[in-house]
């Protein structure tokens, strides 16, 4: 009842969940086996959205560039007619590629993820870059003194951000695993999006706090010791006390440069307390200083910690990636293990014996947590063959297969066996006791009859104690598989706990 539960809560985002998934009542534009469904997919048309993507942020960063350049040295704006062409050239060829990629997935209509789960972002770079063409080429002269024009440009930044964002998942997966470690700042960047917001407005709520104390001292002072309509010059004591701390949105700011590191706290303390005698406002400042320095700024950095590490947990891609790198990694770890071991052929067991009396490969097996204080068993279940000798390929797969302790997976598949085996032999004595109980059966019987009778019981007693055996056996895997169970729930409870 609990899954079926958790699966039908409706998703954090019903909307978009719902926009992605609607499909048309159609059959499919390209078959899967087609030419053009082969070619949008192919690694060499990923890499050409990729060089694309790239020149059109070139493109931008170089025409705002050279046009900021221009107004800062005081010169006219030139058309740069040139980047308008590469402009429209890019917006046609992503426009073209928005297109392949909805007839590629038709019947199915996704304008929010699609397949990278970038499309979105996408689709408002293209609206922009179309918009920017027709201001081109309605207001040319126009570059900073025409609104549209002027508005426009300024969401170029969403073209730059457009390769940031689709660089990672273009290319084949060497280029992906080359710069996995750029996928994961940008996916850590992406998940704290909304952890940002909620800090940023209790960072809020804690420096208007604070301002507001700090802003009733500062009035409170400057009010009872001089008349209402007096002007102080700016370098006095009371004119540098009204510039920081004079008003409720001066002291958020004054408070807000603290906090960041904008302006020296010690500066903004001493016009604090220049004036006259301010111990409650001095009091104040030195309770927000620590507890911004101490607690607020250490929690927000841990909580965006979390919060990112969380994103690439749930991350699916990371997960595959970290996955396949680890077993590569642990893989290339056993190979160079067998190599020190076989000198070239096939390991044998004195030879795997021998290896692990040095402590150095003592410690390199465990690294591949394997167990070596059973060498021997160890050997025998990693030959496959019986040939009393095992290849490489027999050595990587026992490690794989051997790798660590026994999981809830292992002790079910135990269990299972056991259940069957003990259903099979009750069978058995079953069909044992059936023929016991005909056997003797009074009538006239050969003596052969009467040794096969108790040659049956003689057999019947040992499975049932062999029985008994498994079912003590079931009980203890049992008892072990709930353990797992137990403590797969504690550390599920803890991770929620933190």
């Amino acid at each position: 009842k609990c899954v079926l539960d958790v699966l039908s809560e409706p998703p954090r985002n019903q909307l978009v969940e719902q926009l992605s998934k609607f499909r048309f009542n159609a059959s499919p534009l390209f078959a899967e086996d087609s030419k053009v469904r082969k070619i949008a997919t192919s690694k060499l048309y990923s890499i050409m959205r990729g060089i694309a993507v790239m020149i059109d942020t070139a493109s931008v960063i170089a025409e705002t560039t050279a046009s900021t350049d221009a107004v800062a040295h005081r010169q006219v704006v030139p058309r740069f007619e040139m980047f308008w062409y590469i402009a429209l050239f890019m917006c046609s060829f992503f426009i073209l590629d928005m297109v392949l990629a909805l007839a590629v997935e038709f019947p199915r209509f996704d304008l929010f993820v699609g397949r990278t789960g970038q499309r979105s972002f996408n689709l408002f770079a293209i609206v922009q870059q179309t918009l920017v063409i027709i201001g081109m080429f309605n207001f040319p002269d126009g570059r900073f003194t025409s609104t549209f024009r002027s508005v426009v440009h300024r969401f170029s930044f969403l073209r730059v951000l457009r390769a940031l964002v689709t660089l990672p998942g273009m290319g084949g997966k060497r280029l992906q695993r080359s710069i996995g470690e750029l996928y994961v700042m940008i996916r850590a960047l992406a998940g704290t999006l909304q952890p940002l917001i909620w800090c940023t407005l209790m960072c809020i709520f804690i420096l208007t706090v604070f301002g507001i104390f700090l802003a009733e001292s500062t009035a409170t002072l400057i009010s009872r010791l001089n008349p209402p309509t007096e002007v102080f010059p700016e370098e006095s004591p009371q004119g540098l006390l009204l510039s920081d701390w004079g008003g409720t949105k001066r002291c958020v700011y004054s408070l807000l440069m603290t906090m960041l590191g904008g302006a020296d706290w010690g500066d903004l303390f001493n016009t604090l307390t220049g004036y006259e005698s301010a111990t409650d406002s001095a009091i104040c400042f030195f309770v927000f200083i620590c507890f911004t320095f101490i607690a607020l700024l250490n929690t927000v950095t841990a909580v965006f910690i979390q919060c990112a590490f969380m994103r690439l947990e749930k991350d699916r891609v990371f997960a595959v990636q970290r996955e396949v790198q680890e077993k590569r990694d642990y893989l290339m770890a056993a190979k160079e293990a067998f190599e020190h071991m076989s000198d070239g052929g096939n390991v044998l067991q004195k030879d795997m014996v021998a290896y692990l009396q040095d402590p150095e490969a003592r410690a390199a097996f465990q690294r591949l947590e394997l167990d070596t204080d059973q060498v021997e068993k160890l050997f025998l279940l990693m030959d496959n063959d019986g040939s009393e000798g095992i290849n490489l390929q027999e050595f990587m797969t026992g490690c794989l297969r051997l790798r660590g302790t026994a999981s809830c997976v292992h002790l079910e598949f135990l269990h299972q066996d056991l259940k069957f085996a003990i259903k099979a032999l009750a069978d058995m004595v079953m069909m044992l006791e059936d023929q016991n109980e005909i056997l003797t059966t009074p009538r006239s019987e050969s003596p052969s009859s009467v040794k096969q009778a108790q040659q049956l019981g003689i057999l019947q007693r040992g499975l049932r104690l062999l029985s008994d055996q498994l079912k003590e056996l079931d009980i203890n895997v049992q008892e072990g598989l709930s353990r797992c169970q137990a403590d797969i729930a504690v550390h599920e409870g803890l991770s929620r706990c933190q």
